[in-house]
């Protein structure tokens, strides 16, 4: 019988981390969004096929994100803003890694949350003064409940800090390309 902790197939996880301990390429991650612009700030974001190690996918039904801005920022308020999407996929990633590194590590997890807050200004996007268009900083606040001691969940927390995905993709930088497809 499998053991599961914080839902998560604990010999699954074991037996997918020595995976990729054995051959590197199992661990090589591709995924695409399409995005459509729907008028004024509005979007629509779809996962499209992606790719775990050698293997491509499909989820197995759609799965979209809508965006607009506040009205404040002359949106329609009628979805998430792009800097509120980028805040939830940090809170997304570090949900996985803690649920993940925990069952290893043998803590069960009663509860946990995360406020995640981005502060910056709207002056490097209207090209207004040397300010970057970018958030300036992010701050996360983790909640857990559970019966472990707090050096395992200290210990937890800065495990999975140095070692989310998306935290460390938006701390250092990233290659980003564009081009325009007419």
């Amino acid at each position: 019988m499998a053991t599961i902790k914080n839902g998560i197939n604990v010999d699954d996880l074991m037996m997918a981390i020595e995976g990729v301990k054995e051959d590197p390429t199992n661990g090589n991650l591709k995924f695409t969004v399409h995005s459509k612009w729907k008028n004024g700030f509005k979007a629509e974001h779809k996962s499209a096929n992606y790719v775990v190690g050698k293997e491509g996918a499909k989820h197995t039904q759609d799965h979209t994100v809508s965006t607009d801005e506040p009205r404040e920022i002359l949106g329609e308020d009628s979805g998430i803003s792009p800097a509120e999407t980028l805040l939830s996929s940090l809170a997304a990633c570090l949900t996985v890694g803690y649920a993940a590194n925990a069952a290893a590590m043998g803590i069960d997890i009663d509860e946990m949350s995360f406020e995640v807050t981005g502060n910056g200004n709207l002056e490097g996007f209207m090209n207004i003064g040397d300010s970057r268009p970018g958030l300036k900083d992010i701050t996360v606040k983790t909640h857990i409940k559970s019966d472990a001691p707090d050096a395992k969940l200290k210990e937890l927390h800065d495990y999975v800090n140095q070692h989310s995905p998306v935290w460390d993709t938006i701390s250092n930088p990233v290659k980003v390309k564009s081009e325009l497809a007419l």
